[in-house]
């Protein structure tokens, strides 16, 4: 088990969320393993700042701005002619503030999400432009889903995406929560409309509360418009009945669907966003329809519509004709 996957697993079991089986298999484990005890803690203490973060408590926000404060003064201080005079006068105001307290271990934890986050930009900042990502996040450990918030400010601060400090925390916390709420779903279709919809609710939320520059660095960073391909498969119009128990059902509910995006979004922007959803060219299937110039609201609104169609027609996935 990875730490990813023990630090999801203390974060399930911190929220109740365990089943009483694997709940009571988790405390003896603890009851066994002292280390693992003192990942608990660092767990919960960590969550319980994580919780903190509103407009009357900023440690975490608090630790970062100085570390990033920190690293813009020392660009300064080494650009700067009057640098090395500075610093033989000894002008210690000039210094930055050290980091205000945190366990190590946390402060350790925020500057590896950071990092994270950073190589996320980066990976974003290619795409934009065009261009294959030269590289991954194989060679880091992917965070849990209560870090996302942390992980996106290093996103937009490698993106070089400026955000407005009265809402950062607002936005940070809604992406934070997103995750979490997403990261404890299911497979399967109904899962699938789930993070659809809400992929789209939090896109148009970010646009109101710090504008589509923000919103659109979230979709470019998290690439919520690609979707789980096991929810989603291609069929000729003549094979629906095969495949869909109420086949007559699904069809109307999904021309309908159709129908009404098209007239949203143009003919175009859905047939884009129909290929991208379910590639003939398996090589495709991480492709993102924005790539093509749709708007990374319609695709988020085409999906989500498209998989409530099918869910309401009783389908088990996305069928796709063509």
């Amino acid at each position: 088990m990875t730490r990813n996957d023990r630090d999801d697993r203390l974060d399930e079991y911190l929220d109740g969320l365990l089943p009483p089986e694997e709940a009571r298999q988790v405390e003896e484990a603890l009851a066994r393993d002292p280390l693992l005890r003192a990942e608990l803690d660092s767990v919960r203490r960590f969550a319980g700042i994580l919780e903190e973060q509103t407009p009357d408590g900023h440690a975490v926000f608090s630790v970062l701005s100085r570390m990033r404060a920190r690293t813009r003064r020392r660009r300064i201080l080494v650009l700067a002619p009057l640098a090395a005079a500075a610093a033989a006068l000894g002008l210690w105001f000039l210094r930055p503030p050290d980091p205000p307290d945190l366990p190590h271990g946390l402060f350790q934890i925020a500057q590896e999400w950071l990092a994270f986050g950073e190589r996320l930009g980066e990976i974003a900042a290619e795409r934009r432009e065009g261009r294959i990502p030269r590289s991954g996040v194989g060679s880091l450990e992917i965070p849990p889903a209560s870090a996302y918030g942390i992980v996106f400010q290093g996103a937009l601060e490698r993106l070089g995406v400026e955000i407005d400090r009265d809402v950062e925390e607002r936005v940070l916390g809604l992406v934070r929560r997103h995750h979490e709420a997403m990261r404890r779903r299911g497979g399967g279709l109904p899962a699938e409309c789930e993070r659809a919809e809400a992929s789209l609710a939090l896109y148009r939320e970010i646009v109101q509360v710090a504008g589509r520059e923000v919103a659109d660095a979230y979709y470019d960073v998290f690439r919520p418009g690609v979707a789980d391909p096991e929810t989603i498969e291609r069929v000729r119009p003549d094979s629906l009945q095969f495949v869909v128990a109420d086949h007559e059902r699904y069809r109307e509910a999904y021309r309908k669907a159709v129908e009404d995006l098209r007239r949203r979004f143009g003919d175009g922007s859905v047939a884009v966003v129909l290929e991208q959803l379910a590639p003939r060219d398996l090589h495709a299937l991480w492709y993102d329809a924005t790539l093509e110039g749709v708007g990374r609201e319609a695709v988020l609104a085409i999906r989500a519509s498209l998989c409530e169609a099918a869910l309401s027609a009783g389908a088990d996935k996305l069928y796709v004709e063509g």
